[in-house]
């Protein structure tokens, strides 16, 4: 959606000055409760799905461990 359209939305709907005020309060407030930290998102992944994050922190592990042999062997045989 460009600026045209939108006030082509606004011109449509007609809000009065006290509606205008409060949905623009509503988008706000939705667009900043939709800004999160990465490191916010790691403690709710943590805290909502702990299985997953076991899971995840297990296969970073394995990675660590196994990719330097296998980057080793991989130019060994090159």
């Amino acid at each position: 959606m460009n600026d045209d359209e939108l006030a082509g939305a606004w011109t449509t709907i007609e809000p009065t000055v006290d509606q205008r005020r409060r949905i623009d309060a509503h988008v706000f407030a939705w667009l900043e409760a939709r800004d999160t930290t990465l490191a916010a998102e790691w403690l709710g992944l943590l805290r909502l799905r702990p299985f997953s994050a076991a899971g995840l922190v297990a296969v970073s592990a394995v990675t660590v461990a196994t990719a330097p042999p296998l980057m080793w062997l991989a130019l060994a045989l090159w």
